[in-house]
């Protein structure tokens, strides 16, 4: 009997310590919604230079351009998730997070997309390929030295996310291939691709046109190219060929 008092003893004070943790979190809350917001502050990671947004567009976008109040208001009358989510819809923008502090200021922390590769149309304005996918506009702020692709898959009005079509996703794996490998990343300058996801690649070490076919078996193709400019072209001259084929398996087409 008295082990059976001592249990429930123990299992009261757990329980009356839980009420208090969770009461305290409670006030905490309700004391910090009473909180002014006196500040916003914003970190922009800008790790791979990219300079398309800056903290005055953040502000202005939370803000709609200084008509909404945030500044002075009582946190308690801030939608946080809804101004997080918000800033994620914005196409530069990869992450937000929105949170508050102890000392009464909104922290805005943003990740900015990376654009890898720059469409280039004689039918509309140029756009980005972001590295998960996504098309950006242009920015007036800034200019990535990037992969350029033109041709008939550059025109198309309807791409907004490469990762929606198969022929998409195998044009990311390309791209992505270009970015993990430094040297074929600096060599390859521009890619021309058809409507049908063929490419042709221009170069920046030589006047050959390289045909690459459509973006599949990525590592043999570049192990041919390596095999092209290492061992054949010495050989043969810089000059000798105007088109090398990568299309062909097992097979290095030169002309």
């Amino acid at each position: 009997m008295i082990l059976n008092l001592k249990k429930i003893w123990d299992i009261s004070k757990i329980a009356l310590l839980v009420i208090i943790i969770f009461g305290s979190i409670g006030f905490v809350e309700k004391q910090y919604g009473k909180r002014i917001c006196i500040a916003i502050n914003v970190n922009i990671d800008n790790q791979f230079e990219n300079y398309f947004i800056n903290e005055s567009d953040i502000i202005d976008l939370i803000t709609e351009s200084g008509e909404k109040r945030i500044v002075g208001e009582l946190f308690n009358d801030l939608n946080l998730k809804e101004i997080e989510n918000g800033l994620n819809s914005t196409k530069f923008i990869q992450n937000a997070e929105v949170f508050k502090d102890v000392q009464g200021n909104l922290n805005i922390s943003i990740n900015q997309s990376r654009p890898i590769a720059r469409l280039m149309s004689h039918k509309m304005s140029d756009r980005y390929i972001s590295n998960i996918g996504e098309v950006l506009p242009m920015s007036k702020r800034y200019t990535a030295r990037v992969t350029l692709i033109d041709g008939a898959y550059a025109d198309n009005p309807t791409l907004y996310n490469l990762n929606e079509t198969e022929m998409g996703q195998q044009i990311m794996e390309l791209l992505n291939f270009l970015e993990q490998d430094k040297f074929w990343k600096a060599q390859i300058s521009q890619m021309h691709i058809d409507k049908k996801g063929n490419i042709n690649m221009s170069t920046q070490v030589s006047k050959q046109i390289v045909e690459f076919g459509k973006p599949i078996d990525i590592e043999e193709k570049f192990r041919k190219l390596k095999i092209f400019y290492k061992d054949i072209l010495p050989t043969k001259g810089w000059n000798s060929y105007n088109r090398v084929s990568l299309k062909f398996k097992n097979q290095i087409v030169c002309e």
